[in-house]
Parts: structure tokens; C-alpha cells; sequence
């Protein structure tokens, strides 16, 4: 009998052992690099039979895959409907939604995979996810910043890819640094600030 049978045998194979399982893979792939996290224990946490995984996910590999996109998804349509959107939406909403939404968790596991583990999982995230969203998010830089200045839409994404990720990733660090709480409040002024600056950089008022 496989694990997808025995699974299908056991009470519970229902949409609450799923997010449980994708609450473990949360928690573990977070503290601990992906070949080091056992299907034992995500199962112990998640508080199921190990064969939930299987019966989900097909393997580890798959439910560490459905956690990751389980944070991309919702991200990646509003960053790539916000450029679209441009100029009528501007670069300070982006980093408002981004700032208010994107959960830090998402860049350390990404973060994590690739510096230290940088095998089958490295590699699914660096071609099936990263590559296209940044590859597209250029793109659509090409097509928003306005015509007769010379920009390159790869050091664009570069910039403001940093200005995303930094703020965010680096919240515990900065917080001590900083005179003030960075709290919901100061996560909007930084994003407006962000936002007047890459419109002057880029000289947004001429795409209007």
C-alpha cells in the first residue's frame, strides 16, 4: 500500500490537515534548512499522520513548494498588476501593500534555501519563481518608465528589489537603530518616501 492509500484510510484527510501541514512546513523550514527538517517532524507538529504529506504534497519537496507559494501568490499579482497600473497606481502603493503584507518569514526561507541549501530546492526557486517574476517585473519597468531617458530596467529591478526586501528583512536590526517604533505608521511614510524618490529617479510626472 502507498502513502497516498494508507492516507486515504485514515479519519481527518480533510482541508484542516492540509493547512496544518502547511503551518508546520512554515514554522520548520524557517528554523531549519530543507534537508534537515524529517517528515516526522512536520507531521509530530502538524499533529497528523505522516502519510497527510503524501496524500497533499506527493513528498516533502512538494509541501516545502506549496508553503513558498502559499506567500508568493498573493504578492506576485499585486506586484505585477502594480506596474501595469502605473502611473495611475505609483511606486509608494506598491511599497504600501508590499510593506503592510509581505511576510518576512517568505524572504528568510527563500534567503535560507539558497545560500545553504542550494540543491533541488534552490534550484526549483531560482527557475520556476524567482527568475520569471523579476524577468517580468523588468519587463513591465520597460514598458512604464518613460521614453526619451536611458534607463536599464535590470538595475531598476535591482534597486527596487533592495528597497523591498531590506526594510523588511532586516525589521529587528533596524528597529534597534532607529529613533522610532516601525510600526504600521512608520512602514507608510517609508514607502511614500521610497515612492517620491524612484519618481523623481525614473521622472514619473512625464509618464503621466
Amino acid at each position: 500500500m502507498t502513502e497516498k492509500e494508507e492516507a486515504e484510510l485514515v479519519p481527518g484527510a480533510d482541508g484542516g490537515a492540509r493547512e496544518k501541514l502547511l503551518e508546520a512546513g512554515r514554522y520548520l523550514f524557517l528554523q531549519q534548512e530543507f534537508h534537515r527538517v524529517s517528515i516526522r517532524r512536520i507531521a509530530e507538529r502538524a499533529g497528523v499522520n505522516s502519510a497527510m504529506i503524501a496524500y497533499y504534497f506527493g513528498d516533502k519537496r512538494g509541501l516545502f513548494q506549496a508553503v513558498v507559494m502559499s506567500y508568493i501568490t498573493p504578492m506576485k499579482g499585486y506586484l505585477l498588476n502594480g506596474l501595469r497600473e502605473m502611473p495611475r497606481r505609483s511606486f509608494g502603493d506598491i511599497f504600501r501593500f508590499y510593506f503592510r503584507h509581505a511576510p518576512r518569514e517568505l524572504i528568510q526561507i527563500v534567503i535560507k534555501s539558497l545560500l545553504y541549501d542550494p540543491g533541488d530546492q534552490g534550484r526549483w526557486l531560482v527557475e520556476t519563481i524567482l527568475r520569471p517574476l523579476l524577468t517580468e517585473v523588468e519587463r513591465q519597468l520597460d514598458q512604464v518608465l518613460p521614453e526619451g531617458r536611458e534607463h536599464q530596467p535590470e538595475f531598476a529591478r535591482l534597486m527596487i528589489q533592495s528597497l523591498l526586501i531590506f526594510p523588511v528583512l532586516m525589521k529587528p536590526i533596524l528597529e534597534t537603530l532607529s529613533r522610532h517604533p516601525m510600526d504600521e505608521t512608520y512602514y507608510d511614510e517609508l514607502a511614500d518616501y521610497f515612492g517620491m524618490m524612484l519618481d523623481r529617479a525614473f521622472d514619473m510626472e512625464n509618464a503621466q
